[in-house]
């Protein structure tokens, strides 16, 4: 009996002391990053370093995805859909490439840090494009053959 309880109490301390050192060391993690944030302030490059990071992923996301749909779209079966999305794919790709060209002049002309001065985080700019995206997925999709059923494909 006594050789049961100990266990018991063994197992019990082993699950509790690793729930609290959990908490600890993701605590200690959380005040180290903290204090790591609070020092890379005090390095004047690094604020321009990441604001000009920052200034590229939305430019790299959607170029990259413009890119890929652009690619997809060389096996489209119907040839004026395919004309009409490489003329959208294209005209959106050198858009965004005018918009980092113009972002990346504002920034080293001004230096803004509040990323609503620039034309890559205008809502507007950044919802048609997302719209784009979504309404030459919809033609092509309407475009293509219908996918047979699941019982058609064992019949034929």
């Amino acid at each position: 009996m006594g050789d049961q309880f100990g266990k018991f109490i063994r197992l019990f301390g082993n699950i509790f002391f690793s729930f609290i050192g959990f908490i600890v060391l993701i605590s200690l993690l959380l005040l180290g990053l903290r204090f790591f944030m609070g020092a890379l302030d005090y390095l004047s490059w690094f604020r321009y370093f990441y604001l000009s990071l920052m200034l590229m992923i939305p430019s790299v996301l959607f170029i990259t995805v413009f890119l890929i749909f652009f690619k997809r779209t060389k096996f489209h079966p119907s040839k004026p859909v395919r004309i009409i999305s490489d003329t959208i794919f294209v005209s959106a790709i050198l858009s965004w490439f005018v918009v980092l060209i113009l972002d990346s002049i504002q920034f080293l002309k001004h230096g803004y840090t509040d990323i609503d001065k620039y034309y890559s985080y205008n809502m507007l700019y950044l919802v048609i494009n997302v719209a784009t995206i979504f309404i030459v997925g919809i033609i092509q999709a309407l475009t293509t053959a219908k996918e047979k059923d699941w019982m058609e494909r064992r019949v034929g």
